[in-house]
């Protein structure tokens, strides 16, 4: 039986409960089967797997998103991207003993944050990126390839939109992220902020404060967990 894995968090340090309860499908999200496998004091979230799909549906996405945010909501997380696939228990255990240095540390970083994100949509007469595929899973999956290196794809005003909306949420941003693609309506630019959660609030409300160019349309979304801050698989 394979396994497919959630997130990484630490156990000891924050309340988290042993299993989620399939029959309470109010409290956590309808995944069935999910677990934890733990290694000292480090755990894996996972569930029961057969192969995953090349393309996998929304449903898909969005029920193993809701996985995460129910531990995230409870305790510091690395959160795995959609696909993280394990041929065993034994190999998750291996997976946490290896890496338990490089965990520890990622989490020990990303203690008290959370991610904020927000999303300007440029004009539609703004240059379309090419090869976009149609299927949301798709979609999702090849903007992976492109989400670390965006700063040569975008043109020089979105550069400074960017820099912009970014430059009056300093005071609460630890960290930023930038990624470009393509909607119906024109161009999307993502930029995704890791901040304390104690300010996610203060965050919010100054993000909707902000001003966009005529015919941009400013987006705010969050808190979230930290996807976009971590570097595993």
């Amino acid at each position: 039986m394979k396994y497919l894995l959630y997130c990484i968090c630490q156990q000891g340090v924050d309340e988290f409960p042993p299993e989620f309860p399939s029959e309470s499908p109010q409290e956590f999200p309808p995944a069935p089967g999910i677990r934890v496998v733990k290694a000292d004091d480090l755990a894996a979230v996972v569930s029961e797997a057969e192969e995953l799909a090349a393309a996998p549906s929304v449903y898909s996405l969005w029920a193993f998103a809701r996985v995460v945010e129910a531990v995230h909501a409870r305790q510091t997380v690395i959160p795995l991207r959609y696909g993280c696939l394990m041929e065993s228990e034994e190999q998750i255990v291996r997976l946490l003993e290896d890496r338990r240095d490089e965990y520890k540390a990622l989490l020990h970083q990303l203690r008290g944050m959370t991610e904020m994100g927000i999303r300007l949509l440029l004009p539609a007469n703004a240059a379309p990126l090419r090869n976009v595929p149609e299927s949301p899973g798709a979609a999702y999956l090849a903007s992976l390839r492109n989400r670390y290196n965006v700063q040569d794809t975008l043109a020089p005003e979105e550069t400074e939109l960017a820099d912009r909306v970014a430059g009056l949420l300093a005071q609460w941003s630890i960290g930023q992220r930038r990624e470009i693609s393509s909607s119906g309506q024109g161009r999307m630019l993502s930029l995704y902020f890791l901040i304390p959660r104690s300010h996610s609030e203060e965050f919010r409300q100054r993000a909707r404060e902000i001003s966009t160019p005529p015919g941009v349309k400013l987006l705010l979304s969050g808190p979230w967990p930290p996807y976009n801050f971590v570097a595993v698989s």
